[in-house]
């Protein structure tokens, strides 16, 4: 007995040791590099430093007990004699999205715990202290560093740099590469005037949208007999095609672009592929499974796609020779043509769920407070008296409420559950020694979500985002602003925030102003918004409207 006993502990241990082996193995050529980039100054010496607690004791499970976490508890039969240590624990995080894993680590550790990293990733430490945001933002220097899609990397820098010459975009570069793109493609995307001539186009768009909508709204019941997030995600799609390719692509219409199709089919795939090689644990940097390799052909379908449009679009520049007012991608071009084909990617990656998702949100909590709504809507026929007429430069100056609902919905469901900064050098970080190398991940969404920050944090209140006036309603919101700058950041902060902020404004925007002005929405879903959480949280379930014509 004792010796059969002793024989299935060695055994044990053996499966323990093999499986610490395989999570443990030698850092990712993404890992190797950014090695290089951390501060090279000593470890610090400082009082804070000396005084805070080591980072061994940072509150957080071992790599054995997450994965401990993810099996099925009690329903999953477990045959390995190292995990039935962790029956008790098994179970916890099974079948969680980003957002309620995210919850029950913090009710299990507290406001700061780390998260073990695997397969050659670096550890990650959770914060939910604002403080910690602004010593790891004022921390970040000119050239902060934030992992992005590894396979991003790899696909255009090791798979296909006869494409992109060894340019990986704003999502993989790192260091002076990324500070060099940056800083050429700011002019471009960043400057107002360049991203408000978009106007015109945007707002065609949107009617379109609109048209389209009242040909599935029934007349009986103004529900619409399509779905509207998938109607949402098309208006996106053909919104940042437009600014990304210069090229209408007719999804909105009974004459879509065949090759857009394709490509909107081959964008979600991305997405939904890209949780499972860049964010959860995945060997494919080690080993290339069929399952990645099928990956790097969605990869190449958006590549071809994606540049035949830039040279159909290079050709009709050269005939057109406009020298003045040149839209996104002919001043992208006169840079550099890899930098253009890796931003309009990035672009169009980057701005169909996103904004869509976003939308979702604000369309949601306006439909579920009619008062806030019909604010909204009187300031909306103050802009546009009559509903066909154009929106312009001069009559979107001022909407205000507008752009406060779209705060106040990026406020309560922001479009990730937080920032992500690699330190740079050693931080101290609520009371820890946190060392340079180690992922911060800053909880946004939750801290977005507390009374704490913002009083009847519930309640969806875009007055929060007016300027106060002793004279207005705007005395009933209490504590209007939130007391700390860092805990409202839903497009980040700093050198790296959103390059795409002022087209997602802008869309947003001009579509929630023809809806609005159009229709009475409301909420006929029988459950709150719900949201499914890979790289983005995105809405999924019952999504219904019902749109009712304004008289």
């Amino acid at each position: 007995m004792l010796r059969s006993i002793s024989s299935n502990c060695r055994y044990a241990a053996g499966q323990q040791e093999c499986v610490k082996r395989l999570l443990s193995v030698s850092r990712t050529l993404e890992q190797q590099n950014l090695a290089q980039l951390l501060d090279s100054t000593p470890t610090r010496t400082d009082d804070d430093w000396l005084k805070a607690k080591p980072y061994s004791e940072v509150p957080g499970p071992t790599t054995l007990r997450v994965l401990s976490y993810f099996l099925p508890g009690g329903k999953f039969k477990v045959h390995l004699m190292f995990l039935s240590y962790f029956s008790s624990s098994a179970g916890k995080l099974y079948n969680t999205n980003l957002i309620q894993m995210n919850r029950r680590m913090r009710e299990m550790y507290g406001d700061i715990y780390r998260f073990p990293g695997m397969m050659g990733k670096a550890d990650v430490i959770f914060t939910y202290n604002p403080q910690d945001f602004e010593v790891t933002y004022r921390s970040e220097g000119v050239w902060p560093i934030r992992i992005g899609l590894e396979s991003f990397t790899y696909y255009r820098k090791v798979h296909r740099p006869d494409i992109f010459g060894g340019i990986g975009g704003l999502v993989s570069e790192q260091g002076k590469s990324w500070a060099d793109i940056r800083n050429k493609v700011n002019p471009v995307m960043m400057k107002v005037q360049n991203v408000r001539q978009n106007l015109p186009q945007i707002d065609r768009i949107a009617k379109e949208f609109i048209d389209k909508l009242e040909t599935l709204r029934d007349l009986q019941t103004n529900t619409l007999s399509a779905d509207f997030h998938d109607q949402l995600k098309m208006w996106a799609f053909e919104s940042i095609s437009f600014v990304a390719l210069n090229t209408r692509m007719g999804l909105l219409t009974d004459q879509p672009d065949p090759n857009a199709a394709l490509l909107a089919q081959h964008m979600t795939d991305f997405f939904n592929e890209s949780f499972k090689y860049d964010v959860q644990p995945s060997i494919w940097p080690y080993y290339k499974t069929p399952g990645f390799k099928k990956f790097l052909q969605t990869y190449d379908h958006i590549t071809e796609i994606t540049t035949n449009y830039i040279e159909a679009a290079m050709k009709r520049f050269k005939l057109e020779k406009n020298e003045e007012n040149k839209c996104v991608l002919e001043q992208l071009l006169t840079l550099n043509k890899q930098v253009a084909v890796v931003m309009a990617m990035d672009m169009l990656m980057a701005g169909i769920d996103t904004t869509s998702s976003a939308f979702v949100t604000i369309l949601y909590h306006l439909s579920r407070n009619p008062a806030k709504q019909a604010k909204l809507q009187e300031e909306l026929k103050g802009i546009l008296t009559d509903p066909s007429e154009p929106l312009t430069a001069e009559n979107t100056k001022n909407m205000p409420y507008l752009r406060a609902c779209i705060k106040e919905g990026l406020r309560i469901t922001s479009i990730t559950p937080g920032n992500f900064r690699i330190t740079p050098r050693d931080l101290v970080l609520s009371g820890y020694r946190v060392p340079r190398g180690t992922g911060v991940l800053m909880g946004v969404l939750e801290l977005s979500n507390s009374d704490e920050y913002f009083p009847q944090s519930e309640q969806f209140m875009p007055e929060r985002w007016l300027k106060q006036d002793a004279t207005t309603e705007n005395q009933a919101c209490p504590e209007a602003r939130s007391r700390n700058p860092f805990v409202y950041l839903p497009f980040g902060f700093g050198p790296r925030t959103c390059i795409g902020k002022r087209i997602a404004e802008l869309e947003m925007e001009t579509l929630l102003a023809r809806l609005l002005r159009r229709y009475h929405v409301t909420w006929l879903g029988e459950k709150p918004l719900q949201y499914e959480s890979t790289i983005i949280l995105s809405p999924h379930g019952d999504i219904r409207f019902k749109f009712e014509p304004i008289d």
